[in-house]
């Protein structure tokens, strides 16, 4: 089973913005992820909840969705097989650290950078210009 766009959306801004945290989540609310992560296709719809009971966390998620929603990823065609394995890695991805003891570090950690990114040049990543 695959997320549907809105719940892709969701998701995305609410590991971005876990990414941004300064200090980690409540425990009741890592004990809360890690059960979604392990049931994410059925429970992302919770994660809007989640983030709201956190204002850091929440201000981080409502600019994250806004950016989600300018985004320029609907770029012209695209193979539907290629959409499909990108979205179930974002999916294990975000499975992996939703699931994690530590949900923001885990986040800061493992930064997804496959959206979008066909191939960089190494020589610029290793120096930094890429």
């Amino acid at each position: 089973m695959s997320l549907n766009p809105q719940q892709e959306k969701i998701l995305k801004a609410f590991v971005s913005a876990l990414e941004k945290q300064d200090e980690s989540l409540p425990l009741g609310l890592q004990q809360q992820l890690n059960s979604i992560g392990q049931n994410l296709e059925a429970r992302v719809v919770e994660l809007p909840t989640i983030a709201a009971s956190v204002p850091s966390l929440n201000q981080a998620y409502q600019v994250a969705l806004g950016d989600t929603q300018t985004d320029k990823g609907e770029q012209g065609a695209t193979f539907v097989s290629t959409n499909q394995d990108r979205s179930a890695k974002f999916r294990d991805h975000a499975a992996q650290i939703l699931t994690d003891s530590d949900p923001v570090q885990a986040a800061q950690r493992n930064q997804y950078r496959g959206l979008g990114q066909i191939a960089t040049n190494p020589l610029k990543r290793f120096f930094g210009k890429g």
